[in-house]
């Protein structure tokens, strides 16, 4: 079997196309009919009462219209009587017998309208309305009575349960253990964290064929410039003569404006795919998203011409640089940095060239619309479809009180997570000789200082979120870094630093010429940021419970967050510093927000203890 998995992991495009996305639907399906057996659910009965409930929804729908037109029409005739009133006081006041009389029966007649035709329909319609609302409640309350029972068994790790009996060369970690960092950073060089800049949102790691590859959702900062506008209106007066040859003045108005520029942070999140594989370690090279499946064939063959001429004008002038046979996929993939010839012919021979072509060429599902870097073991492939990709696999998203809408949702989201992760994966299937390469034995640290790593506990910090580190200054998302402190047991002690800003209000004055001839001072207003620090401490914890049993642990009612997917558990500590990093303020002594993390560390039981001697 696993022998034909290798064969369709030649031509991803084809294979998703012609199997994987059918293969993948029916898994779910499957799945999804197998928890509704469990469940012991009666879908006929859900369906007629879900068709009752959406007939009741739109009954009182149409009543609530219809109240909304009689009480739009009530308040015309309300309108239609003050008038009335106001005109027969002004008939009055001003002797005027025509606006005197006349108004009186409008008045009567709005109030006849209002008192025996409209108020009876809107108040016989509310009570009709205060029926249907409380039937439709009734229905949907029963509606999900029925369908709880299923929603109770739907867990977070299902998706990836069903990525793996789609694809079984793929295997997915629960979560990024030491060992798969180990593996990771000793045999293809990974970091053991990223930079300052940047915070681990969300991982999902794992292998396939044995070469191990994760998918990281970050939080990045970069600096950037922001552009103020400020305006100043002026005035003045010139004077000249008339052609009796008296002085007349001439006022003018303009306003002025002026822009300075000035530094401003920038946060946005950033989804990558990371990939270990030993085939080419020696080669490095880029390729930018091109959008080659947008471009139709006329634009297409300009564009390789265009290319081709640049890589020929580069082999000329760098003897170390040799043009590909096909110029098609030279210029499409590029690659032109590439910096060892050999392996880079090695990595793509004839069918790698045709698979990667096809799959940036065809619209379908995204084309070109990646970057591939490769530096020597490491692949990072960054997608502008990954960025749109929610890598949670919260169960949340399925439920309704109609079991036919939850079975639509379970198969449509699984089937769109399964596409993104796939074709994030698909420039590395493309290439059938890491497909073929089996990674050479690794030998592990025997024991490890920390538990978790350094991107899982930044992970967790971020599931605990900017209230619970960020300085109270903050106005800007903040950017968590993390410190191992200590181990004990299966806890870690961890130090997170946050890293946002502040804002101060400035005025800059720009001197700015103006139509009168004289220079003026314009006022700009702009923000200064001012970076801020706060430390904290925070616990992680592995724990081997289901969804179910978390919520009805006593870890439920602790301060926390629990990452059902990896089953850890975090819990905030205490703040050390708070840190403003302004010229003109003082570093300020934090604030005890409990010792909650102390009180877990001191009551692990003494098996943990003995675990560490």
């Amino acid at each position: 079997m696993l022998e034909n998995e290798k064969d369709r992991l030649l031509d991803p495009q084809k294979s998703y196309r012609e199997y994987y996305q059918a293969e993948f639907r029916q898994n779910a399906a499957e799945l999804f009919e197998s928890l509704v057996k469990k469940s012991k659910i009666d879908i006929e009965e859900n369906r007629k009462t879900s068709r009752k409930y959406r007939a009741l929804a739109e009954q009182s729908a149409g009543l609530r219209k219809k109240r909304r037109t009689l009480r739009i029409f009530k308040g015309l005739c309300i309108a239609l009587a003050a008038v009335s009133v106001g005109l027969c006081i002004y008939g009055i006041d001003s002797g005027n017998d025509l606006f005197s009389y006349i108004p009186i029966p409008l008045f009567i007649g709005a109030l006849v309208v209002i008192f025996a035709v409209l108020q009876p329909k809107i108040r016989l319609l509310t009570e009709e309305l205060a029926k249907s609302d409380e039937a439709a409640n009734a229905a949907l309350v029963e509606a999900n009575r029925q369908v709880s029972p299923l929603l109770r068994l739907f867990d977070s790790t299902m998706t990836t349960d069903l990525l793996q009996k789609t694809l079984p060369t793929l295997k997915i970690d629960n979560r990024m253990d030491m060992r798969r960092y180990d593996y990771l950073h000793g045999k293809y060089g990974l970091p053991e964290e990223e930079s300052r800049d940047s915070s681990t949102l969300r991982l999902l790691s794992g292998e396939i064929l044995g070469n191990p590859f994760f998918f990281q959702r970050n939080l990045i900062h970069r600096m950037g410039t922001q552009a103020y506008t400020g305006t100043l209106p002026i005035h003045w007066v010139t004077y000249t003569r008339d052609q009796n040859g008296r002085t007349v003045a001439q006022h003018h108005t303009q306003i002025l404006t002026a822009t300075v520029v000035k530094p401003k942070p920038f946060f946005s999140p950033v989804v990558s795919l990371v990939y270990g594989n030993e085939a080419a370690p020696d080669l490095s090279f880029t390729h930018k998203k091109t959008h080659a499946e947008g471009m139709n064939e006329r634009k297409l063959n300009a564009f390789v011409r265009k290319r081709t001429n640049a890589i020929q004008k580069k082999a000329e002038k760098n003897m170390s640089f040799t043009e590909m046979g096909n110029e098609k996929f030279d210029a499409v993939f590029g690659a032109i940095d590439r910096d060892n010839e050999v392996q880079f012919r090695l990595l793509f021979t004839p069918l790698a060239q045709k698979n990667m072509l096809d799959l940036m060429t065809k619209a379908e599902p995204y084309g070109d619309d990646f970057d591939f870097y490769k530096k020597k073991c490491l692949n990072i492939i960054v997608s502008e479809h990954a960025q749109r990709w929610d890598m949670e696999t919260d169960t949340e998203p399925y439920f309704s009180y109609d079991a036919d809408i939850v079975k639509e949702n379970f198969l449509r989201l699984n089937a769109e997570y399964f596409k993104n992760f796939f074709f994030d994966l698909a420039p590395l299937l493309s290439i059938p000789l890491y497909q073929q390469h089996e990674p050479k034995a690794y030998e592990y640290q025997k024991s490890y200082e920390r538990n978790y790593p350094a991107r899982e506990a930044e992970l967790m910090a971020n599931k605990l979120g900017d209230a619970a580190f960020a300085h109270p200054a903050s106005v800007t998302p903040a950017i968590l870094k993390t410190d191992f402190l200590k181990k004990k047991g299966a806890v870690d002690l961890i130090a997170v630093t946050a890293y946002s800003y502040r804002t101060v209000h400035r005025t800059d004055f720009v001197p700015t010429l103006g139509g009168d001839g004289h220079l003026h001072t314009v006022p700009v207003p702009w923000l200064e940021y001012i970076p801020l620090t706060k430390k904290s401490e925070m616990s992680i914890e592995a724990l081997e419970m289901t969804e179910s049993e978390y919520l009805s642990s006593p870890y439920a009612t602790i301060p926390t967050q629990h990452d059902y997917f990896r089953r850890l558990f975090a819990t905030v500590g205490r703040v050390t510093t708070l840190t403003d990093e302004s010229p003109d303020k003082k570093d300020e002594d934090g604030v005890d927000y409990g010792d909650i993390v102390e009180a877990s560390m001191e009551n692990l039981d003494s098996d943990a203890d003995e675990n560490d001697e």
